[in-house]
């Protein structure tokens, strides 16, 4: 699974507020052309930090896969997502209209005019996208490092390097946070950072700059209390112990029918450890290859062991049961 912020795609759907019409002075609009779109219903969504999306407005796409949104422009800086299907594109309300160009087939490498902090927002998403796809690379070559006889060795190497391109994607994303004028991409940047809540020299510097940057906007108080439910800035938060190609630290967890299950229980199999969410599009799409896995190999020491970010119990049921997935799934459903 990919590892997608909870500001980029939440898992619930709050209200429908639509205020379609022609731009108004005191609107928000989106207007944009995907080539070759399925003629489809476009949704904006209000995103919120709470893994909370608010629709705003929805309208059918033209035949040339045209399409315009609208909504009231909030005095605050909030960031939407322009959603198409499993597709989206993320925007912000700097500007009282955003253009958008892409092709249905590449929708990835969007064009956006006329709203700054809408293309700080693409370049950030498309630099996190680079680096995941370099770590993924990375866990890749790691594998294929395990069937060399001097692997240890080897290892050791590629641990360094994974180290050093970790500090870098850290070093980023700080830097992003710290100089950008847009509130929902410096939060977005900052919860980024790779082991944020444990680095207190730069969540407590960044934290208290948030209100002589930005003002008393919302989003800073909801950022300020997500921190705080994680224990705040100066709790003394355990360091993750978890390390390219090591064992993995042991976790219990709860199953569907609130049993304990502990990871330790699997000790002497091959496990894989899923992490997903019945809101997560990808995840969605990817379970019947990782079905199709299970059943081939769970009869030669393999098992799969599911763990869910959803909230909804009853969602979360019913995609393990639309998905067909047989192996043990658990669940805190906080999210």
């Amino acid at each position: 699974m990919k590892r997608y912020s909870p500001f980029i795609i939440g898992c619930a759907i709050l209200g429908l507020s639509a205020c379609t019409g022609n731009p108004k002075a005191d609107s928000f609009n989106v207007q944009g052309t995907i080539t070759d779109m399925p003629k489809t219903m476009v949704y904006l969504e209000e995103i919120g930090l709470n893994n909370e999306l608010k629709i705003t407005d929805s309208a059918e796409s033209g035949s040339n896969g045209s399409f315009k949104l609208s909504c009231t422009k909030d005095k605050e800086q909030k960031m939407y997502r322009v959603k198409m299907g499993t597709r989206f594109i993320l925007v912000l309300n700097d500007e009282p209209t955003v253009k958008l160009k892409a092709d249905w087939d590449n929708i990835e490498q969007y064009a956006v005019t006329g709203s700054p902090g809408s293309s700080s927002l693409k370049k950030l998403v498309n630099q996190m996208y680079a680096y995941d796809k370099m770590f993924e690379a990375l866990h890749m070559a790691a594998d294929s490092i395990n069937l060399s006889p001097q692997h240890d060795s080897l290892l050791i190497v590629a641990q360094n390097d994974y180290d050093s391109r970790m500090n870098e994607m850290r070093s980023y994303m700080k830097q992003y946070a710290d100089t950008t004028r847009f509130l929902p991409v410096a939060i977005l940047a900052a919860l980024r950072v790779e082991d944020l809540l444990n680095d207190r020299p730069f969540l407590d510097k960044f934290t208290a700059s948030l209100n002589k940057r930005f003002g008393n906007q919302t989003l800073v108080a909801d950022f300020k209390r997500l921190i705080n439910s994680f224990g705040g800035s100066t709790a003394k938060v355990k360091s993750s112990n978890v390390k390219l190609h090591a064992a993995a630290p042991n976790f219990s967890i709860k199953d569907l029918n609130g049993q304990a299950v502990t990871l330790s229980k699997y000790k002497g199999k091959y496990v894989l450890v899923d992490f997903w969410a019945s809101w997560c599009p990808p995840c969605r799409k990817e379970n019947p290859n990782v079905v199709a896995v299970y059943n081939s190999y769970k009869d030669k020491n393999f098992d799969i062991l599911g763990v869910s970010l959803d909230e909804d119990k009853d969602k979360w049921k019913t995609a393990i049961k639309e998905d067909e997935i047989s192996w043990t799934e658990t669940s805190e459903l906080k999210g």
